[in-house]
Order: structure tokens, then sequence, then C-alpha cells
């Protein structure tokens, strides 16, 4: 049962690190791109959901209920990551945009706008998850 939760979890921090290496060494890099970094290449929320697809697939069954809960899971994280954050994105750069054209010397937080994902994003994210996921299990077999 600890394999449910340890391997998502090693997938995602993998991930989060890769992502670091990716885009946030060459963006000016900062600790905080681990912990609140919601863009970029690859999507740690996919790679995480995907390797939870994957785990409960090879362990309780393709055709098991805890599989297809894990796939309705996947497809809610893969559409807010590519749909609704996308926008949200999108609306913080229009906002930025005329927050400083507009409030010209005044002091104020923008707000973040690398939100949400691509599609070359969401689609690495389920790869190098369901990967990696496989690599930890056939890993921990062996032990």
């Amino acid at each position: 049962m600890l394999d449910f939760i340890l391997i998502p979890l090693l997938v995602g921090i993998i991930v989060q690190a890769i992502k670091l290496i990716i885009d946030g060494i060459p963006n000016n890099f900062s600790w905080q791109h681990i912990v609140s970094d919601y863009g970029g290449m690859p999507s740690a929320h996919t790679a995480f959901v995907s390797a939870l697809l994957v785990i409960v697939g090879i362990k309780e069954g393709f055709g098991s209920a805890a599989f297809a809960i894990s796939f309705i899971l996947l497809i809610i994280v893969v559409r807010d990551a590519i749909g609704f954050r996308r926008e949200i994105g999108r609306n913080a750069a229009l906002t930025n945009f005329i927050a400083k054209n507009t409030l010209k010397n005044k002091k104020i937080n923008y707000l973040t706008e690398r939100v949400g994902h691509t599609l070359p994003e969401v689609a690495a994210g389920f790869v190098i998850g369901g990967a990696l996921a496989v690599f930890f299990y056939l890993t921990f077999l062996m032990i």
C-alpha cells in the first residue's frame, strides 16, 4: 500500500526538480519555483497523477474501480492545467499590463502570470510520470 503514496510523491519531487533545472535556473533561480510554480515544462501535477494511475493499474488492475477513479482524476487535473489555470495565467498577464500602464509609479504586487500548462507540457508530464512510476515499481519490486 505504501507504493500507492510513495511512488507518486517521488515522481512529483523528481519532476519539480526537472522543472527547476529546465525553467528555474535559466530564469532567475529561486527555491520558490519548487513550491509555488504552477506552469512550465513538464507538468508536475500531470506527472503526479499519471504515476498514481499507472501504479493503481499495475497493482489493482486496469479494469478495476480504483483505476477508473484514478483515470477520472487524471482527466480533471489535465483539464484544469490546460484549461482553467491557463486562462488564469492569461488573465493575470492582462491585469498586470493594465496595472503597469495605469498605476505608474505606484508600488503594487503583480499577479503571477505563469499559471497553467500547454499541451506539450502536460504530455511530457504524463509520459515522464508514467515512465518513472514503472521504473520505481520495478525498482521497489527488486528490493
